[in-house]
């Protein structure tokens, strides 16, 4: 049988771009598929920002890019079958490996890093001894009496019974759902959640953050006009930045227009009042809602 230290994992996951890998046999609540003796968690690290599109959602795409050209190299170079695992759920992973905190927003942390990092997963068809690793210091991620997550979540999704989905505007964002009408003032603001897609305000407060958030950057790769219009060009580097999954037009309008409203664009009205005829019932029923916001606005 081939054989795989968990030394030579680390540095091909350091030449791909993440910043921790964890080696550990899988367990039964993990559904590994048949053959998969070793699981491999990794974290790639981002520098948070946007104000239209959240940073974790390009360091996800890279991260998910470059995960299957490591999983290929591990197996050309070593012998070792190895693939990425899309389908298992990695938060319960994370949850039982010392390495990891968990914040009452049920978000991941690791130290240095807090909460600011995206994670992929490769199985392995061999045994890799695990590593021994220090566990989180519960001080870096001491929630205790500390409710700023709760105090600052526009839904109140957080609150000492759990986490609610349903109040969280992440939920509804590039869903197809339609948020509640409560939560969509809250789109696209300077002090809110994101106008496209991200809502990281409970991350932005926590102590764990701190740090990453000097590093904060308000920049875009997209204007709000040209997510309004949504044309080809912008929806195939919509694509390319943030994946395939994202890429879906008339829920970028839909946001857009959310972001719109809340920011008084009322250049954008004449725009807006075609979109209230548009065939997506989501667009329609936001570009209604936009536009009455911004007529009241007067």
């Amino acid at each position: 049988m081939q054989a795989i230290t968990c030394a030579q994992i680390k540095r091909y996951a350091a030449e791909y771009g993440f910043s921790a890998a964890y080696c550990f046999p899988p367990e039964a609540e993990d559904r590994a598929p048949e053959g998969i003796q070793t699981l491999v968690l990794l974290a790639r690290e981002y520098t948070p920002g946007g104000r239209l599109t959240d940073r974790f959602y390009p360091a996800s795409n890279a991260a998910y890019h470059e995960v299957k050209r490591m999983a290929e190299r591990i197996s050309d170079e070593t012998g070792v079958k190895a693939e990425r695992l899309s389908e298992l759920k990695m938060k319960p992973m994370c949850r039982r490996h010392p390495a990891f905190g968990t914040g009452k927003n049920t978000l991941n942390y690791l130290p240095g890093i807090g909460s600011r990092f995206c994670m992929e997963l490769i199985g392995l068809c061999a045994p890799v001894e695990s590593e021994e690793c220090a566990a989180y210091d519960g001080l870096s991620l001491d929630c205790g009496t500390c409710d700023r997550c709760e105090r600052v979540c526009p839904g109140g999704a957080i609150s000492a019974e759990g986490f609610t989905k349903e109040r969280c505007i992440r939920y509804y964002m590039m869903s197809g759902r339609v948020m509640p009408d409560e939560l969509r003032g809250h789109v696209g603001l300077r002090k809110g959640a994101c106008g496209i897609i991200g809502c990281d305000l409970c991350q932005r407060v926590c102590p764990a953050n701190a740090k990453k958030e000097t590093q904060r950057t308000e920049d875009d790769d997209f204007t709000l006009a040209e997510l309004l219009d949504c044309d080809r060009e912008t929806l195939a580097r919509f694509a390319a930045l943030y994946g395939k999954n994202y890429a879906v037009k008339n829920r970028i309008i839909a946001q857009a227009l959310l972001t719109a409203a809340n920011n008084g664009r009322a250049e954008y009205l004449e725009r807006i009042r075609r979109l209230e005829d548009n065939p997506s019932a989501l667009v329609a029923e936001y570009a209604r809602w936009a536009r009455k916001k911004l007529e009241e606005k007067g």
